[in-house]
């Protein structure tokens, strides 16, 4: 009795002391060591913001997903049941989840992220009616993590782009595309839920429960119209497929506001199925390559040489068999003799020698001041990620690098600071930056501004006549665009059949079809660019690329209600 005395006496003052030390000598540090057992903490993650075409065709959006974990004490039991259960709808065999679901020394191992908030129903399902056993769900938990989906699959997916897998295995932030764009106003902000639970997990009713809700992101629509886009891309296979070529890409823009319509590039991926794309087909060679532009350059120098007052449409040239410049013989792509052509036949017929004779009574400043002015030699600004600056020459080139530049040699373009220059050029002067952004919208519905640099006048809305008038006779008799008339349409036209220059072998090695037009001739609205690399079947401009330019454009007009031509195209003078 004695020693049980003695005993509690000495339980009694150690345990006074102990109460003494904790809520009177130090009681904040240990309530706050206490608390900080109890207190759990997790992300509330923000729904990233829809990407829509202009009519609201969704082209990706994120849809209601879990990550899958599991309490291994709880599942063990039921290892081989739940295994199987997750096999079914998640993949793989029965032995992939068995180590995770019996995993010894800890309560926590993730089974599997972003599963589709249907798929994870059915789990429960058959979890829930497993044998006679009502409790194998017990031990499987889930938290909201939403995933990515790409309705459209291959449509604009180099424009849209995607998402990139983060260390912890989550497709959470922009890679490619509008999606690395704009990832950040995209993404919108997590949230965080802090809340008391007890050491097994289970939340403690009354105890602290904080929340800072998550921001949702921005959602865009775009300039692009989905069905306008499938078409593009659809004619654009045919042709590079047709002629065996490495790549092609092509263009839609609205030529009275920079609006691009459409974009597309082939070969592309299928964002819906990234198991099967190759890195160089994600990325938007629209943008991102540069090219000599060949003889689509012309348009620009002609409008140069319009409006510094250098030329009309009738302007006599006399165009020789060759033309020498420096240590180098210019030629026309066929051979021809003596030739009377006037300014329009020299572009009718896209004659390079005629094109440099023109050129060389400007001065060379003047010609690369205009190229500037158009827009070469910097990004035009379009909200998408990796475009290219090309490279525009200064006004010190020599001579004979100035004949080069005038048809489209010894300087560098994107396919859409050409397509750009060329719809300012036919809008009357005036040049548009091109978007591909129509509005965008917060979590809330409000509308949220988005920056538009103002419109520039270019050429004088003179000049701007006179190309578009020559440019109307390469697709009349005589040109090299006849082929590409556009059924009930007056239209405009440039061929491109330019040397490609190789970077690895420093030399000229195939040549780049393109072709760019627009119609209605009297009033263009809508402009096509397409650009096919190093056809093997052909290298023509019009018989490479011309096919896809009329077969879109056949379909664009008339969706976008242009009404066909009601007057003649005027006789042209293309020789003297």
């Amino acid at each position: 009795m004695k020693w049980l005395v003695v005993l509690v006496v000495c339980a009694t003052i150690f345990s006074s002391g102990r109460l003494i030390q904790i809520q009177g000598l130090d009681p904040q540090a240990y309530a706050a060591q206490a608390a900080s057992l109890v207190k759990r903490s997790q992300p509330l993650p923000a729904v990233r913001g829809t990407i829509t075409d202009r009519n609201g065709q969704v082209l990706a959006e994120s849809s209601p997903a879990v990550d899958i974990t599991a309490d291994p004490t709880a599942t063990g039991p039921h290892a081989t049941t739940i295994a199987g259960i997750l096999a079914t709808h998640l993949g793989g065999s029965p032995a992939d989840y068995l180590e995770p679901l019996t995993r010894p020394n800890t309560r926590y191992v993730m089974i599997k992220r972003q599963v589709p908030a249907h798929t994870y129903d059915l789990i429960r399902a058959d979890l829930a009616t497993a044998g006679d056993d009502k409790q194998y769900a017990g031990g499987i938990w889930t938290s909201t993590n939403s995933i990515r989906t790409y309705p459209g699959g291959s449509v604009a997916s180099n424009v849209v782009g995607v998402l990139k897998q983060d260390d912890d295995g989550v497709y959470r932030s922009g890679a490619y595309g509008f999606e690395y764009a704009r990832d950040t106003q995209l993404a919108g902000k997590d949230g965080r839920e802090v809340y008391q639970a007890s050491p097994a997990g289970t939340r403690i009713p009354l105890g602290t429960n904080e929340i800072t809700p998550a921001e949702n992101g921005t959602s865009y629509q775009l300039t692009l119209d989905s069905e306008l886009q499938w078409t593009t891309e659809q004619s654009l296979k045919k042709v590079v497929d047709s002629s065996k070529a490495h790549f092609g890409y092509a263009i839609v823009m609205n030529v009275k506001t920079g609006e691009i319509l459409a974009m597309a590039n082939y070969p592309s991926f299928d964002a819906s199925d990234l198991k099967k794309a190759k890195a160089d087909d994600m990325g938007n060679r629209a943008i991102s390559d540069s090219l000599e532009p060949g003889s689509v350059e012309k348009v620009l120098t002609f409008a140069a040489m319009a409006d510094g007052g250098w030329i009309t449409p009738d302007t006599e040239v006399h165009v020789p068999a060759s033309l020498k410049s420096a240590d180098l013989t210019i030629t026309d792509s066929e051979d021809h003799g003596d030739l009377r052509l006037t300014a329009t036949g020299v572009l009718a017929q896209s004659s390079n020698i005629g094109t440099v004779q023109l050129a060389r009574q400007m001065p060379k400043a003047d010609l690369i001041s205009h190229l500037q002015n158009f827009g070469l030699g910097r990004k035009t600004g379009v909200e998408l990620p990796g475009e290219a600056s090309g490279w525009a020459p200064k006004t010190t080139l020599p001579d004979y690098s100035r004949d080069q530049v005038a048809f489209g040699q010894g300087l560098s373009v994107t396919g859409l600071q050409l397509a750009s220059a060329v719809a300012g050029i036919l809008n009357d002067g005036v040049y548009n930056t091109p978007t591909i952004v129509a509005s965008a919208t917060d979590a809330n519905g409000k509308t949220v501004a988005v920056d538009r640099p103002q419109p520039r006048r270019v050429i004088s809305e003179q000049a701007s006549q006179m190309v578009t008038q020559m440019m109307e006779a390469v697709t009349g008799n005589g040109g090299t665009g006849a082929q590409m008339t556009l059924p009930g349409y007056r239209s405009v036209g440039k061929t491109a059949t330019a040397q490609r220059y190789d970077q690895t072998s420093g030399k000229y090695v195939g040549y780049t079809a393109g072709y760019i037009g627009a119609a209605p001739a009297e009033d263009p609205q809508i402009l096509t660019y397409v650009v096919v690399d190093n056809p093997v079947n052909g290298h023509y401009g019009s018989t490479v690329a011309g096919p896809a330019y009329k077969e879109i454009m056949q379909y664009a007009l008339p969706r976008y209600g242009v009404l066909p031509s009601t007057t003649k195209a005027p006789v042209a003078k293309l020789d003297w």
